[in-house]
């Protein structure tokens, strides 16, 4: 089966026609303790998010991001709300000093910076998952090390109540968990990509999409900016209200 699933992922016509969804599906076929690439994607994209707040010009409240896959139209939308029109500049001029705001958003709109890795979307990528937990190394043999040697001890802690009074069972579940910690650690420094990696990053080149929601309260009516990853900062402005965004 997995070398079915193999042939059929990496021919050379599936390879950018093959959606992050069927992924899912087709991995699920190979293990019942697969990780939900969309799953962990969207957990670690609104996490990433939660933790990075800011405030924008005069708003006396934070704001950020929140991160939701779309089924139905197969987009991987990052969006915020709202946010309200300062009058002195137009629509778009307004919309791209809100985006560039963070920095790292505002990157993924040009194209000179598509090559960079985003962390926010770091959680599609489940070859670096680890205990459940995305992994990320300094390139410090000493300070890995102990990343390591952490997650190790986390993920024996987590599954304490699993172990049996076979101590070489146990001894071979520890190693090879081990084996894959080392794995995805080599992976991440030397900066290679899987060929999972490859078709993840070109699916998510399509499907991202970044929306930001604008009140006009003087005239009542909201809008919302639109960017693709590449694209440029120009947005793409229409009148839209969150409710007709809500339940795509």
């Amino acid at each position: 089966m997995r070398f079915l699933l193999f042939i059929f992922i990496f021919s050379s016509q599936t390879f950018v026609e093959i959606k992050i969804e069927d992924l899912d599906y087709l991995r699920s076929l190979t293990s019942s303790n697969f990780v939900s690439i969309i799953e962990n994607g969207s957990k670690t994209c609104n996490n990433y998010f939660q933790s990075n707040k800011f405030t924008f010009e005069d708003n006396k409240y934070e704001n950020f991001f929140i991160c939701k896959f779309s089924k139905e139209r197969n987009r991987f939308y990052i969006y915020m709300l709202a946010v309200e029109l300062n009058k002195k500049t137009s629509l778009k001029e307004f919309c791209n000093k809100v985006l560039e705001s963070n920095p790292e958003v505002s990157d993924h709109m040009l194209k000179k910076f598509s090559f960079q890795k985003k962390a926010y979307l770091s959680g599609f990528y489940v070859d670096n998952f680890f205990n459940d937990k995305v992994m990320n190394f300094f390139n410090d043999f000493e300070k890995d090390k102990l990343i390591m040697n952490n997650e190790i001890n986390n993920l024996i802690i987590q599954n304490r109540f699993k172990f049996t009074e076979d101590n070489i069972q146990n001894n071979k579940f520890i190693e090879n968990e081990i084996k894959k910690a080392n794995k995805i650690y080599k992976k991440i420094i030397t900066n290679t990509e899987s060929n999972l990696d490859k078709v993840i990053k070109s699916q998510l080149d399509k499907i991202v999409r970044y929306k930001i929601f604008i009140n006009d309260i003087k005239k009542f009516k909201t809008y919302s900016c639109n960017w693709q990853p590449g694209k440029g900062l120009e947005p793409y402005v229409k009148r839209e209200k969150f409710s007709e965004f809500e339940n795509i």
